[in-house]
Order: C-alpha cells, then structure tokens, then sequence
C-alpha cells in the first residue's frame, strides 16, 4: 500500500493569509495530461491511493475525470484536499462521487461565520463549506476528515469546531498545527499561534472530541503539548515512509526524510522518552521562536 500525493494547482477560491502553499513557487499549474502522467507513472510503481492536494483541486474542470481515470487503473481510494465550497452545490459533489473520489479532506477554520470568513478571507465561505460537509454527512459511505487549521485567530473556537463537527454528524477531525510560510522575503508570524497558547485550547478539543466519540488527530503538535490518551493518534515520520509526494516545484519519492528535515528534533528533545515516536513541529517555526515551548518527557506513560 503506498500513496501519491499530487498536486495540480496554488489557485484557491479563498485567500487565507496562513496559507501553507502560499510559498509553493509555481507559476504554471500542472496540465491535465502531466497529472495524468504523474498518476500512470505512480501506479506502476505500486501506488494505489492517490491525494490530490490544495491548492483548490474543485477549481480544475479535469478533477473527476482524473479520479474516474485513476479508480480505472487500480487506485483503491482517491481522495482531495478541498476547502469544500464547490462542494455545496450537490450536483457536482455526485459527479466526483460517482467518478471514484471516495474520500474528502475539508478545511474547517472556525465555529462561525465571523472567524471563518475572516480566516478564509472572503465573506460567505462559511455557509458553503458548511453545507459542503452537510452533503458529505448524509453519504455515509464516502470518506472524510475535517481539518482544522490551529492559528491565533480560531484557538478560542478549537472545542466549538469539535462540537460542530459532531453536530454535522461527521466523525473523523483533525488539528493541524500551521506551518510558518514566507512569502516575498516576509514571513507571516502575525497568523499564526505559540505552541504554548495553542496546547490548552488543543487538548480541550480534543478532550472534547473524545467524549463526543470523535475519531481526532493532531499534525505537527509536539507530544509533550498533548495529554497521554492523545498521543496516539499524532502522526509520525513512519506515516510516510510510502508517500510519494509530486508538487508543482519538488518531489520525493519517499517523504519521510523530508518530513523529518521540515520537522526537526530541538537539542533538548534528545532526553525526551518520546522523541522516537514524536513528530515535533516545524522547523520555521522553532527558528522564528526557539524551541523553549518543546519539554522533554521523562517518562512514557
């Protein structure tokens, strides 16, 4: 079992100013018959799970004709990163269902329309996500992950978003910790939260996404800033082992050297009994702030 992790485009319908591809030097999205290369290429070589990533995959017309292609050559699961607001509009969420995309990852960024908008910069985008994630909650047979972006912005609304989730009747969330992106020289600090002020508002959610009987997981959260019960279900370097990632500039045939360059140990986490298995968290983001809100575990529990 191995994946492709393909990306087609930067272009989004929103312009969130944390954006995480926002320092992807791409001048030319990929065409439709280079993606088409790219998902042949990879399937010879043993991928069958393919991750088409953001930028807005919803916004490229080829989308489900590449899924149909890929479920024709033998991917047993296609899945897109997606902000969800194409997928408000149910005739075309049916004709990527219906074409072989079978799981969708939706970015959420608040519990309201005032952090969401505000975060995805463009009034309007919560009610479209929302109605997004309604449709994808009433095809239980399709998969899906909410994805919560973790900025200074949304922190106070971390349980709120859970509780939403839960509301919807979906069942798998995610908290991405953001990666620190610089764009024309400048980085943008000015979005993103400390760890410190992020942990607390982290385990509160997913506190909360336990006792709601949420499937939760975090990304790019130290384990020494989750409680034990949640430790688990942090990702690791090991995740990607069999991830070959395709983007518009790069690409690794293996990402797990690479994850573990982009996440770096800091010096102390060498007397960490956890550090085997922690995925620490950016490396830009401990050069912009150190590594102080990084403490050693001594003991597993």
């Amino acid at each position: 079992m191995a994946r492709l992790m393909l990306r087609l485009t930067t272009r989004c319908n929103s312009a969130c100013a944390h954006c995480t591809v926002a320092d992807v030097p791409a001048a030319d999205a990929r065409t439709p018959q280079q993606a088409l290369a790219e998902i042949i290429e990879a399937r010879r070589g043993g991928c069958d799970e393919l991750v088409i990533m953001r930028g807005e995959p919803t916004l490229r017309p080829e989308l489900a004709k590449l899924a149909s292609a890929a479920r024709r050559i033998g991917y047993r699961l296609v899945q897109i990163q997606t902000n969800g607001r194409l997928l408000c509009y149910p005739d075309y969420l049916e004709r990527l269902v219906h074409a072989g995309v079978d799981f969708f990852e939706v970015a959420l960024f608040g519990a309201t329309a005032a952090t969401h908008d505000a975060i995805s910069a463009d009034d309007g985008a919560f009610e479209q996500t929302l109605a997004g994630l309604r449709s994808l909650a009433a095809r239980p047979q399709v998969g899906h992950l909410v994805s919560v972006a973790v900025l200074a912005a949304n922190l106070h609304e971390l349980v709120a978003m859970v509780e939403l989730v839960a509301a919807l009747g979906l069942s798998r969330v995610q908290l991405n910790f953001t990666r620190p992106v610089r764009v024309d020289g400048e980085w943008r600090t000015q979005v993103l939260a400390r760890l410190d002020d992020a942990g607390p508002a982290i385990r509160a959610a997913l506190a909360r996404a336990r006792a709601l009987g949420l499937a939760a997981s975090t990304e790019a959260v130290p384990l020494c800033q989750l409680d034990p019960e949640d430790r688990p279900a942090a990702e690791t370097a090991r995740d990607f082992v069999d991830v070959r990632v395709v983007d518009l500039h790069r690409r690794h045939e293996s990402f797990a050297t690479h994850h573990r360059q982009v996440r770096p140990h800091a010096p102390q986490c060498a007397q960490c009994s956890l550090a085997p298995v922690c995925p620490t968290t950016w490396a830009a983001y401990q050069q912009l702030f150190g590594t102080s809100e990084l403490r050693p575990v001594a003991v597993c529990p």
